[in-house]
C-alpha cells in the first residue's frame, strides 16, 4: 500500500515559488528572443544598414528601395492593362539622413520582371502588358550634423 504523502505549507510555497521563477525566466527569455528578431529585422532595412555604415565609420552609404511595383493584366477579348503599387520613399530616406547620411544623388531604374502578349482580338498586332518594379538608388555621404541619437 502507498502512501500518500502531503506537502507541508513550506514545501508547497517552495515549489510555488519555484513555478514561478520558471515562468518569469521563461517571459523574459521569450521577450529577449522577441527583441533580437525586432533588431535584426530593423538591421536589415536601409535605416539599420545606414547606422551599421556610419558605425564602421563609412564615407558614403548607398541603398536601393522599391519605388513602384508593375502587374501585368492581360483580359481575352478586351486588351491589356497594368495594375501598379507605389511606395512613397521619403520617410526612408528622412531616416537615413537622421543617422548621419546627406543625400548625394538618386536615380531610378525600371526592372523588367517579364511580360504577357495576346492577339488584339478582331484585328491585327498585339496587347502587351509589362510586369516589372522601378527601384530607386540613393548614394548619401557622412554627415555628422545630420546624425540624431537613436532612441
Amino acid at each position: 500500500m502507498a502512501l500518500i504523502s502531503k506537502k507541508s505549507p513550506e514545501q508547497q510555497a517552495q515549489a510555488a515559488a519555484e513555478k514561478a521563477r520558471k515562468q518569469q525566466e521563461a517571459e523574459e527569455k521569450r521577450r529577449a528572443d522577441q527583441l533580437d528578431r525586432e533588431r535584426q529585422a530593423f538591421m536589415s532595412t536601409p535605416v539599420g544598414q545606414a547606422r551599421q555604415s556610419f558605425k564602421r565609420g563609412d564615407l558614403v552609404f548607398q541603398c536601393s528601395i522599391d519605388v513602384m511595383s508593375q502587374q501585368a493584366i492581360i483580359v481575352a477579348m478586351v486588351g491589356s492593362t497594368t495594375a501598379q503599387r507605389t511606395n512613397d520613399p521619403v520617410v526612408v530616406l528622412n531616416a537615413v539622413c537622421q543617422e548621419g547620411w546627406a543625400l548625394l544623388n538618386g536615380s531610378f531604374v525600371f526592372v523588367e520582371q517579364g511580360q504577357q502578349s495576346r492577339d488584339k482580338f478582331m484585328s491585327s498586332g498585339q496587347n502587351v502588358a509589362i510586369k516589372g518594379e522601378t527601384v530607386g538608388y540613393y548614394l548619401f555621404k557622412r554627415c555628422e550634423e545630420n546624425r540624431r541619437k537613436p532612441a
